[in-house]
């Protein structure tokens, strides 16, 4: 049998002439075929034999979408049918939970330098005065629990002077909005797709008596009716009074009727400038509101674009604002309580769908506010505090360092900006081939 799965044919010798030139003919067949067999072995198989084609197409799915994303895309060179699967919306979906589902969670690092030095301390809680000559390269990295080395994903070096600041990163499913002082930038590290959204309607920054008010709050999150992406930002009406004003990127959207567009209603309070939105499983984006005029936070329903108010747990003092932190807890809205008195801080979780049913989840022994990162299979939580991952063990109560951000090696090097590091930016992360831009 061929290895392309015909029949060889043999060449028999001629049975005419004489015996001297019938051995003559035999041994030039046996070369022949000789050659034949040798050339045979290194003709490579057409397409209709490529492996794509000897597995059924849901194999073939169930497969790839368990492989990193970094494989898909080289992958997707294979074949046309393997490009037509890795392509396809149902797949990257796919894809996505596959990512999603894997219990050991993974880390996003974002490592913000400086073009000098600087004396300023990152702000605790995310209010406080930044500096203003951040790097314009951002980059990317992913971390594991147990990985001695953080591997490099993806960079972007914006022109010099496009921004001057960066506030705190959202992420959703794999993207990654990045609020700037200039501009919102959105970014796929795993696909390593980077996208400047445009200007917005509104004036995110305004006058108060002789100083320019900057509004920062923006946020992203996935609309779970239409599937699609949507980048909302705040911008000030006024600011005496103080009122506010939101706006709603489509990602993804071409055509008539695509850009920036304003929400009917405007929030019914003004939100923390500075904090990006928390992004809650089932479409909702939450800010802290500013707590000079109320307390509690703001939430925005991605489905229909309506805004409510969610009350903080009755025990906590919304005035408390070194001591009270929101935050997200394996895609549920929670609430961080520093008591430091007991040296503890409390976790406070809501799932009901008005978000005003809050359980006390957690009572863990550290002294300070910190940011959970995700629940460990083997009954700790990963907990993020300024330079330092952290491994909680809910049994024991044991505190342990896991990855120290300043320390660990990451992939390439650590390039000579690094020596003006600021601050990193952390959180949860799903890689993903969700696109950013319009599909081809």
């Amino acid at each position: 049998m061929d290895p392309l799965g015909g029949r060889r044919r043999r060449t028999a010798a001629s049975e005419s002439g004489g015996g001297w030139m019938k051995g003559c003919t035999s041994v030039r067949a046996r070369d022949t075929r000789s050659r034949n067999r040798k050339r045979k072995r290194t003709v490579v198989p057409p397409a209709a034999a490529t492996v794509p084609d000897l597995l059924p197409e849901e194999i073939v799915v169930e497969i790839l979408a368990r492989l990193p994303v970094k494989s898909l895309l080289r992958f997707k060179s294979v074949c046309r049918g393997w490009r037509a699967i890795i392509s396809e919306p149902s797949f990257i979906r796919t894809q996505l939970q596959c990512s999603a589902s894997k219990q050991e969670p993974s880390i996003l690092i974002s490592p913000h330098t400086l073009l000098g030095r600087c004396d300023i301390q990152p702000p605790v809680g995310g209010l406080g005065d930044w500096p203003n000559n951040f790097s314009t390269q951002i980059s990317f990295y992913q971390w594991q629990r147990g990985a001695s080395i953080a591997r490099f994903m993806d960079a972007t070096a914006f022109p010099a002077n496009e921004f001057h600041l960066v506030c705190h990163l959202a992420h959703c499913d794999g993207l990654v909005l990045a609020p700037t002082d200039t501009n919102l930038y959105l970014f796929n590290p795993a696909t390593r797709d980077t996208i400047t959204l445009p200007d917005g309607h509104g004036d995110n920054h305004h006058h108060h008596g002789t100083e320019m008010e900057a509004c920062y709050a923006a946020g992203l999150g996935l609309d779970p009716v239409t599937r699609k992406y949507k980048v909302v930002r705040a911008f000030y009406r006024s600011m005496d009074p103080i009122r506010m004003g939101m706006e709603v990127f489509t990602v993804g959207e071409t055509g008539a009727g695509c850009g920036w567009r304003e929400t009917v209603t405007d929030p019914p309070y003004p939100v923390s400038r500075w904090l990006t939105a928390f992004t809650v499983n089932g479409g909702y984006l939450f800010w802290y509101m500013d707590r000079t005029l109320h307390g509690g936070l703001l939430w925005f329903s991605l489905q229909d674009e309506a805004f409510g108010v969610t009350l903080l747990p009755h025990s906590l003092d919304p005035a408390l604002d070194d001591k009270v932190r929101p935050d997200v807890l394996h895609g549920e809205l929670c609430v961080l309580h520093a008591n430091s008195d007991t040296m503890t801080v409390t976790i406070w979780t809501t799932n009901s769908p008005s978000f005003d049913d809050w359980e006390r989840r957690y009572c863990i022994y550290v002294s300070r506010l910190c940011h959970p990162m995700g629940l460990l299979p083997d009954g700790g939580i990963l907990l993020w505090a300024k330079h330092t991952i952290h491994r909680y063990d809910l049994w024991s109560d044991e505190l342990t360092a896991v990855c120290e951000l300043g320390g660990i090696r990451y992939q390439g090097g650590r390039p000579p900006r690094w020596k003006n590091l600021f601050n990193f930016s952390v959180m949860p992360y799903t890689e993903s081939l969700v696109r950013i831009t319009a599909a081809a």
